[in-house]
Order: structure tokens, then sequence, then C-alpha cells
């Protein structure tokens, strides 16, 4: 690995180096050594432990007794937040990481440390352009929460409105970005020198976890997802979406309502709450989330107890909007499609579906994974309530696809993701709550709006008025196919898996069939020259026809002789 000396003597150069001490010190540390060695990093690791001393994170006493998906786990945590931050990322996509890793990974902590209360207000100070004090009449310097990204600050208007103030951790966008730089970097080595990863396909995971980490790390993106979910939710009873500050939001600062109230993850402890109270809350969440979902397509990806607030009247209120999902018409109908099926116990529909939601039209991956998908239809169609519910149906397929090779768009996975999170959430509220129950009037909705009067007319409408801009391009692409062609420069390129093989094959059919003009030419030829007793003669017989007929046989023996060797040709 090439370490850009020269640019050592940048800020960001001393700090590429430092994290790589860091990276490759921590990972020798937990025991991963030969990553080091296998990637040709093992004599930067030997110069650095020699120069600097090997590092000894507080928890690497605990190594020796962790697998390897723990001891992953702790070198994640202990490297910080973009570590932490693509660790959570990566326990959402079962088709990129092993499954013992992704179990691991849902353990990461949620929260660490703050950071210094006077760097918060420095941040704050240079984000508004105005001192604290001008800014809020009261400002609490000890934070009420932190994680790997921002901590929050409870704040006052001077209008009286309190507010929760997430500030983004200093220095950390240009942290991320030389994180993900020598990621990318560790990445290329890991493929090139561990073929067994590329399956995994560590350069595609850096690239996917850029683009959302970026996207995560402007919280004005975060304040726009607060604001859809209120437009969405606008006059309706049992939800409370935070409104959001416009005028003290950037792109490190999100500045939102404070919200009173008790996360979800303190009512399933409490012993006071009654039976009808606790499946009311159970009921009302699945709702919500069902209802963000399948009517809205846009929802909250990590709805567990600790995101979702219990208000004092009874209200449910979500938080920390950083990780929302989006659907557009094709996923939702797609995903109907999926719904009808399963209920229609059709597995080949089924399987065709499964296959496309992978963005795939692999006949024969479908046709492969009928049996499995028949399999699990039969169990949830003969399971009694509670035994085995949608969401897990669809956890299991999407094991099926990862199993085969086969990835989900993101936002799918979330999706899946979020209906398992609140299943899990609402049974634990109430054992006996049926999610599957809830879940189908929304399921059979969807299948109904698709098909509904509107949408058929919306379709038809769509399909007229590509069909008139096919009608109308016509003339003009005709023409220019004309013109292509006349002019000599059309080209056909034939490109594909065993097309080799069909090169092969075609080069000795034409070369039989060569041999086969030139024979029946010969022969023919023989027998004219025969029939008309062109000297000089043998026997009465033209010699020229004998030699003919001769050489004829010859080449007539020579490719029944290839064509029995070869099986055909």
């Amino acid at each position: 690995m090439r370490l850009r000396l020269l640019g050592l003597l940048t800020r960001k150069g001393r700090l590429r180096f430092k994290r790589y001490r860091r990276i490759l010190s921590t990972l020798a540390t937990y025991g991963f050594d030969e990553i080091a060695y296998q990637t040709g990093t093992g004599k930067l690791l030997r110069l650095i432990s020699r120069i600097f001393g090997r590092a000894a994170p507080h928890r690497a006493r605990f190594a020796g007794k962790a697998n390897t998906w723990e001891r992953i786990r702790l070198v994640v945590e202990e490297l910080g937040p973009t570590f932490i931050k693509l660790g959570q990322i990566l326990s959402n996509r079962p088709d990129l990481i092993p499954k013992e890793l992704q179990k691991e990974l849902e353990k990461l902590q949620k929260s660490i440390p703050p950071f210094p209360s006077p760097e918060a207000i420095r941040l704050v100070e240079k984000e508004l352009g105005k001192q604290i004090k001008e800014l809020f009449s009261e400002f609490e310097e000890t934070p009420l929460a932190a994680a790997s990204i921002a901590q929050i600050h409870r704040a006052v208007l001077f209008n009286g409105e309190v507010a929760a103030i997430k500030v983004q951790r200093p220095g950390l966008h240009e942290l991320v970005e030389v994180d993900i730089d020598i990621l990318r970097e560790l990445a290329e080595l890991i493929e090139r020198y561990i073929p067994q990863a590329q399956k995994w396909g560590p350069r595609g995971i850096v690239d996917e976890f850029e683009k959302g980490m970026f996207q995560e790390l402007d919280f004005r993106r975060e304040a726009a997802a607060i604001q859809r979910f209120s437009d969405q939710f606008a006059g309706q009873d049992g939800i409370k979406v935070p409104r959001v500050y416009r005028e003290h939001c950037t792109q490190k600062l999100l500045s939102m309502e404070f919200i009173p109230g008790r996360p979800l993850s303190e009512v399933l402890d409490d012993a006071s709450l009654d039976t009808e109270q606790r499946t009311r809350i159970a009921e009302q969440g699945a709702d919500l989330t069902l209802k963000q979902i399948f009517t809205y397509g846009f929802f909250h990806a990590d709805p567990h107890p600790g995101n979702i607030l219990l208000l004092e009247d009874g209200r449910l209120c979500y938080i920390d909007f950083g990780l929302t999902g989006s659907l557009i018409q094709r996923d939702l109908e797609v995903v109907s499609d999926l719904l009808t099926s399963i209920m229609a116990r059709n597995e080949q529909k089924a399987a065709r579906v499964v296959v496309r939601l992978a963005g795939s039209r692999d006949f024969a991956t479908a046709q492969s994974i009928e049996r499995e998908i028949a399999e699990l239809i039969e169990r949830f169609q003969s399971s009694q309530g509670g035994e085995f519910s949608f969401t897990a149906l669809l956890g299991e397929l999407v094991e099926i696809l990862v199993d085969k090779g086969l990835r989900l768009p993101p936002d799918l996975f979330l999706l899946v993701k979020s209906l398992l999170t609140i299943e899990g959430v609402a049974s634990a509220l109430d054992p006996k709550f049926d999610f599957t129950a809830h879940l189908t009037p929304f399921a059979e909705k969807l299948v109904k709006d698709r098909y509904s009067a509107r949408r058929l007319q919306e379709s038809l409408g769509t399909l007229a008025g590509d069909f008139a801009e096919l009608l109308q391009n016509f003339p003009s692409d005709y023409y220019k196919v004309v013109n292509t062609i006349s002019s000599g420069k059309i080209r056909l390129s034939l490109e594909g898996e065993g097309m080799d093989q069909v090169r092969d094959s075609m080069s000795k059919a034409s070369s039989s069939l060569a041999f086969a003009v030139v024979l029946a030419a010969l022969i023919v030829g023989s027998a004219i020259i025969v029939h008309s007793r062109l000297p000089p003669l043998w026997h009465e017989v033209p010699v020229i026809g004998i030699i003919g007929f001769v050489i004829s046989g010859v080449i007539g023996f020579g490719l029944l002789i290839k064509i029995i060797r070869n099986k055909g040709l």
C-alpha cells in the first residue's frame, strides 16, 4: 500500500497516518494480524509497532475469549464513529455479510461517551453565526444523549418553546473522509489478495456506505424527512411528529421540538400497565408503521423501542429520523404481487416475484427456488395464529435470496427490517398480538388500489402516452435505422458466457460444410467426365474421372471419421 509521504506534511495527511496506525494496530490486537499480512500491509504494521508500540484497546483482554464475529464487533466499536455506523448499516444487509456477523453487529453500542460541551457550543455558534446567548434563552451544557454521529442538548427558544438541538461531533466529516479512503484501499487489497472475499464485494460495500454516510452527515436531509412525516400525518390522531425549527438548522445542526415522553423500552418493563393498555399501544405502533409503508411509501426504518416515545396523552412519537426508507410505485406493486401469490399459494409466481424484487429476470433461478418457497408458503398457510407470521416469512424469503447470491435494493431490506422490528415491539407489549391480522387489511388495500378503476385509468393513460410517443418518433427512428444500414455502419456484437464454445462449434460446422461442398463438386464433376468419355481412357473409363472419384472417396471417408469422432461434427 502506498502512503503518500508528502501528504503527511498536511493536517489531513497526519490524520490519515494516525488512522492507519490505529486501524492496523487494533486489527493486530484483536488477532487479525493475518489480514494485514494477506493484504500486503504487514511491513507497515511491523514498522508502526516498532516505532509507536502496539495499541492496546481497553477491552482487548476479552478478545481471547471471543469468537471471530465477536472480535470483529469489538474492533468496530474500538475504531469509532465511522466504523460503528458501517457496522450498523451492514447489520441491515444480510446479503452483504455472513448471517453470524450480522447478528453480532446488531449488538453494536447505540451510545458512546459525549464530547465536551464547550466544543458543542462553539460548533453551534459557528454554524449559526451568533453567540449562544443570542440564539437561546437557555442552553443546557450537559447532553441528554450521545451517539456515534451527534449528541443532543436541550435548549429554550426566546418564544418559550423547548427545543432539542442535535450537534454533530466536531471534525467528524474530515474523519469520515479519511476513514472511507482507507476502507476503500483496504477493500481493494482484500479483493486482490483474498479471492474468497470477492463474493461479498468489499469495494461495492464501501461505495454504498460512502453514499449513505455522507447523506446521514447532512442534517438538512433529516430535517426534510421529519417535515415529510409531519405532512403525511397532519391532522391524524395517535401520532405526534416533532416540529423542525428551520432557522436553527444547518448541515451539522438539527433543531427540533423537544418531546417529553417515555421510550417504549421503558414501557415494556412497566408492570403497572394493564393488558388493555399494552394491547392498545401495540396496535397503535403496528398500525402507524404499516400506514407509513403501505399507504405513504415513506417510513421510519428503525422503529426499535428506544426510538418511539409514549406521550402522556397516549400518542406515539417517532424520534431519530436518520434512517428512513422510501418505496417507489414499482416496489409497492411488486410487494402486492408477492402478497397475492402467497395468499393464493402460487409458488411459481411467488418465486418469479421474489427474483424480480432482486432486479433479476433469471427464470432458471426462479425455478430453482420454487420448492423452497412452496414449503415456506405451506408452513405459513398451515400455521396457527402467532406461530409463523408473515414478517417471519419475508425474513426467510430474504435468506433464500441471499443463499442464491441475489441482492435486494437497500430500501426493501429496510422494509423487511422495519416490519420485523415493529412486530417484535408489539409482541413484547402483548404476547398474543397477531401482527399478520393487522398487516392483512393494508396488504388487501394495496392490491385493491392497484387494480382500482382510477389506477387502471392512469395506467392506460400512461400506456397511451407512451404509444403515442412511439408512433411520433417512429418515422425519424426508422430513417435513422435505414441510413445506418445503407451507409454500412451497422455492426452486430455478441458477447456472453459460452461464446467461445459456440464459435468453435460454428467453425467446425463451417469446415465440415466446406468439405461436403468440395466433395459434392468432385463427385458431380467426376461423373460428368466419366459420362463424356474424355481421354485419356483406362478400360474405356476417363482417367481424370477415376482420379476424381478416388479423391472424393478419400475426402468422404475422412469426413465420416471426423463426424463419428466428434459425435456430430
